[in-house]
């Protein structure tokens, strides 16, 4: 470790057999797209995250088509939650990389049909033990969640970060490496 925090593939994929799901990296296959472009569409899922103004499939597969270079430049990393039948059921994943405090911010969302299952528990949970581990090496992961937010607090407590307090009208919650 070179004390630098580094953003790469999970190698091998981050796996919950008892839930039933597989981390991925995003395809542009048609059904990741529609995925995607349908997330963004979501009002739940725009109320806590910043979908861009073309939400269109294009825009949605011109994003997937980034990702591998957002992920080498160490601006983030998106994982698709997948359920057994390798669909997507949501999203988890890192950015805001503070490479030299070796921390990253988490995010997620799950598409309307599966939620309340405790599937993004289970991701930000399986992501958060990756990152804090080798080979990323974080020390910390955060995560902002809009006031009054239950499900996603709930998320947060599941996956093992704890709320911090408030900044910039948002809780801040967050889980450190073990020392």
């Amino acid at each position: 470790m070179t004390g630098r925090a580094v953003l790469a593939l999970p190698d091998p994929p981050l796996v919950d057999a008892a839930a039933g799901i597989v981390l991925r990296p995003w395809r542009t296959t048609p059904g990741d797209v529609a995925a995607l472009a349908a997330a963004w569409d979501d009002p739940d899922v725009a109320a806590t995250s910043a979908p861009p103004a073309d939400r269109s499939a294009a825009a949605a597969e011109r994003w997937i088509a980034g990702a591998p270079g957002r992920l080498a430049a160490g601006l983030a990393l998106d994982l698709v939650i997948t359920g057994r039948d390798g669909g997507v059921l949501g999203e988890v994943g890192l950015r805001n990389l503070d490479a030299g405090r070796r921390r990253a911010e988490l995010g997620w969302w799950v598409a309307a049909p599966h939620r309340g299952r405790g599937l993004a528990g289970v991701a930000v949970g399986l992501v958060a033990g990756w990152a804090l581990g080798p080979p990323c090496g974080l020390r910390q992961v955060w995560a902002r969640i809009v006031p009054g937010n239950a499900a996603s607090a709930a998320v947060a407590r599941r996956a093992g970060l704890v709320r911090l307090g408030t900044a910039a009208g948002t809780e801040v919650w967050a889980r450190s490496a073990a020392a």
